[in-house]
């Protein structure tokens, strides 16, 4: 397996000699206006380049996963620059339907039973994206599903691979991590937030009850360093490594980075 880190959710995952593109998010900094229901009101978006060019990106790819259709995990520059006849595997038939309206010729539906892809078996996992009391008035402003999966990898001679996705700590995340035993997890673990919302995905404490789960998985850190209404940066999460010795368990890859394993 190998993990390359492009930036923020989107991820180039390699598995099974299957290469996959996660949630591609391609604008260039700055590209879009300030998300005003946050704590960083004045501040464009993406916060951070690129650090390949969208050619480099797909090349080699044999399929795409879209976790769920929020603009930074699937944008109009990602629109316009994906090969439109790749398999595209989507979480639900609503987002399938969407994904189509992209231009997209085969997209496929990610199943709790599992979905076969090649060798790999893709089992779609419920997300939490936030307490519905607190953010669904967000969602409803922004005109977004609150609607989120994350995905178990599985397939012989591989690690079982745990793809948290935008979720906080819930009962079906420390069900799914005691169901499988993934041996690697991918956490979504910026601590975004909306003005009152609390966290839509990990924070700090969310990463520590993960890996009290999990005390023999390796965790990668994604999806930081790239969004306004994110408050935990790589830098906050290096501090708590430091201050529980955490080091030989978390990994937080920079952009374009690539973790093997």
């Amino acid at each position: 397996m190998q993990f390359q880190q492009i930036r923020g959710a989107t991820v180039k995952l390699i598995f099974a000699d299957t290469s996959f593109l996660i949630d591609p998010f391609f604008a260039p900094k700055d590209a879009y206006p300030p998300l005003e229901v946050c704590y960083h009101p004045n501040l464009r978006w993406p916060t951070a380049e690129l650090p390949l060019s969208p050619q480099e990106i797909v090349h080699g790819l044999d399929a795409i996963i879209i976790t769920h259709l929020h603009p930074d995990h699937l944008d109009e520059f990602a629109i316009t620059a994906l090969p439109k006849n790749l398999p595209v595997f989507a979480q639900d038939e609503t987002d399938a339907q969407s994904i189509h309206q992209f231009g997209f010729a085969d997209v496929r539906i990610l199943s709790y039973e599992g979905t076969l892809f090649n060798k790999i078996k893709l089992t779609r996992i419920d997300c939490l994206h936030g307490n519905p009391e607190t953010t669904q008035k967000y969602y409803d402003l922004m005109q977004l599903r609150s609607t989120a999966s994350g995905i178990i990898f599985i397939a012989p001679d591989e690690p079982t691979f745990y793809l948290a996705g935008d979720t906080i700590w819930y009962k079906k995340v420390e069900q799914t991590i005691k169901m499988y035993q993934p041996q690697i997890i991918a956490l979504n673990a910026a601590d975004a937030q909306f003005t009152d919302s609390g966290s839509i995905i990990m924070n700090e404490e969310d990463i520590r009850k993960v890996i009290h789960a999990a005390p023999q998985a390796k965790i990668i850190i994604t999806h930081m360093d790239a969004v306004p209404h994110a408050m935990l940066t790589r830098q906050d999460v290096k501090k708590m490594i430091a201050k529980y010795n955490l080091s030989e368990q978390i990994l937080i890859p920079e952009d374009r980075d690539i973790l093997s394993f």
